[in-house]
């Protein structure tokens, strides 16, 4: 029975692919075996082929290669002892340095396989003589003396690139990213491919998660990027999505890398205004707070219906998440906001019904003066607090790669670097907390035409709601002692305002801050105000006001103001009387 034989065929650049280098090296295997009267194994899953793996970092021995697989067979008995390995020339196996290289070949020669060399016609066999071992070595040192210098040549002159990219703009050449094309000397945008990478910030923007994405254009059949050998699917994947919002190429950035002790490391600054950008920079930095906010909250768009108090309500008694549960169907079942140690049987706060709580969250929404969210500048002004966010994302993760190299190597220039962002960092920090409170403070007077426009039925609506309200760092502790529900919102720690539903009543508004006092009265919710003041003191504005009104109180006998006309000169007077100023004065 004729010995067989086997074919192991690398190359390691698309260049040589679309070339002649498989048919090659494949023809020249047939003609051995033919020669030697040897079985040449074709037959699936059998020629072993390494298309565009380099051998010189010993990536063609990874657990993907198939002369890993080769290694598996033999280690396996899969390929009998005895078999042949036919392959162009020792380089094929390895161009790492010798020390490497020789122990992988003798592990070969040592699992009885004959190891042939076409290009030479050698053939090494288990306990080779010295002059052929000798040989091997001296083939395998030149094997990696050629990929070191070749790979100097090519690092030398990818360098001179990057030199010329940044002090001149000059392009690197046909290598950019996948939406642009380089065309007489300059980059040039794809406009189909422009398109889909701008939609993907634009849903990411919108509160859709990378598999929502992915799901998405994969069912709209939107053309993946790339070619059919490094996407044989053809369909998006979550990593597609994830590399396109995290590439600064899209607002025209270049950053140069290159290698430290094997580590792909940024060289630099980035080159601003580099390629043509394809996306504005608020939206890029809009995207990146929103992927941001969905890894903290861990939320997705799995439901059709977003919980809008998510990371948001908290349980009085002890802090604990409320969370969202669903007890059946109607009547005695529903859906409910439970705190989280309650299910464990760790806290006794009772549970409150979704719809008492969903119709508070929207008079919260009003006492904190979210009119941002029903303004046409809503998108810009979230966009503008979005923006400020994804700057101190990037430059918290710029600091802390500078902080890691400045350990590694310590420099004079590294820490003026870090410095210098740190700097930048607390600007930022500065400028976010500006922008929450200019956000929050445009005053909901009309609170009426306030809910009909506040669109808290769809996902996108809900999600902005959910949003406003993180972003500001509103947390909402709620309490249900079965006879009446506490709702207090709270802001880094200190309470803003409180309400208090007794199930089928009006809420009672305490306001615990002059913010929300001012909200109260201009949204004429005083009927219904529990004022955290002395009785001395609200007798004193009453009666400045409306003496009418002071003796309703004072015959009640409650700390509560009644029933009053709230015309707009009363208003007036009673922001005044609390000292908080008029509404002409705020116009």
């Amino acid at each position: 029975m004729r010995p067989k034989a086997y074919s192991y065929i690398r190359f390691s650049t698309p260049e040589q692919a679309r070339g002649d280098s498989k048919r090659r090296q494949l023809a020249a295997a047939r003609e051995y075996a033919i020669k030697e009267n040897l079985d040449l194994v074709e037959e699936a899953g059998h020629i072993f082929l390494d298309e565009g793996v380099s051998a010189y970092k010993g990536k063609n021995r990874s657990d993907a290669s198939n002369l890993k697989l080769f290694l598996d067979y033999v280690a396996s008995g899969k390929i009998e002892k005895g078999s042949y390995l036919l392959i162009e020339s020792l380089d094929r196996i390895s161009r790492e340095d010798v020390a490497a290289a020789l122990p992988r070949f003798l592990d070969l020669l040592n699992a009885d396989i004959v190891v042939v060399t076409l290009s030479d016609s050698m053939v090494y066999r288990k306990n080779p003589d010295l002059g052929s071992l000798v040989y091997s070595i001296v083939q395998m040192g030149r094997a990696n003396a050629e990929s070191v210098q070749k790979g100097d040549r090519i690092a030398k002159v990818w360098r001179n690139k990057q030199v010329l990219a940044r002090e001149e703009k000059r392009p690197l050449g046909r290598a950019c990213p996948y939406w642009l094309e380089y065309k007489e000397g300059r980059y040039c945008v794809i406009e189909d491919r422009a398109n889909v990478v701008r939609r993907v910030f634009e849903l990411t923007t919108q509160g859709y998660g990378q598999i929502q994405i992915m799901k998405l254009f994969n069912w709209e059949e939107v053309p993946v990027f790339g070619s059919a050998s490094r996407n044989k699917s053809r369909l998006w994947g979550k990593s597609s999505i994830a590399k396109i919002l995290s590439n600064r190429s899209v607002i025209g950035e270049y950053q140069p890398t290159g290698l430290i002790d094997g580590i792909r490391v940024t060289l630099g600054e980035p080159v601003k205004d580099y390629y043509p950008a394809i996306v504005d920079e608020n939206v890029f930095y809009a995207a990146s707070a929103a992927r941001q906010q969905r890894a903290v909250t861990q939320s997705t768009k799995q439901a059709a219906n977003f919980n809008v108090w998510s990371k948001v309500a908290i349980c009085t008694k002890c802090r604990s998440p409320m969370h969202l549960v669903n007890k059946g169907p109607s009547p005695k079942g529903g859906r409910y906001l439970r705190c989280s140690a309650g299910v464990k049987g760790k806290c006794d706060n009772r549970s409150v019904r979704l719809d008492y709580a969903e119709e508070m969250f929207k008079e919260i929404l009003a006492k904190l003066n979210s009119s941002s969210l029903v303004e046409d500048t809503r998108k810009q002004k979230d966009q503008k607090l979005a923006e400020t966010k994804g700057r101190i994302v990037a430059a918290e993760k710029k600091l802390a790669e500078l902080v890691s190299l400045v350990e590694e190597a310590p420099s004079v220039m590294l820490a003026t670097l870090i410095q210098k962002k740190e700097s930048e960092l607390d600007d930022l920090k500065s400028l976010l907390e500006e922008e929450k409170i200019s956000s929050s403070m445009q005053e909901v007077i009309d609170k009426g035409e306030f809910f009909d426009r506040l669109d808290v039925m769809s996902y996108e609506g809900r999600y902005a709601a959910n949003l406003y309200l993180q972003r500001l760092d509103i947390k909402v502790a709620i309490k249900n002692d079965s006879k009446e529900i506490m709702f207090v919102a709270i802001r880094k720690e200190m309470p803003q305002f409180g309400i208090l539903k007794v199930m089928a009543n009006a809420p009672i508004y305490i306001p615990l801050g002059i913010e929300s006092l001012k909200a109260v009265i201009n949204q004429e919710d005083v009927t219904s105000l529990a004022v955290p003041y002395s009785k001395e003191r609200l007798f004193e504005v009453l009666n400045k006001v409306s003496p009418e009104a002071a003796l309703k109180v004072e015959a009640q006998g409650v700390d509560r103001l009644a029933k009053i006309p709230l015309d707009a000169e009363i208003k007036e007077k009673l922001l005044e009387s609390f000292g908080l100023g008029s509404q002409k004065e705020r116009t």
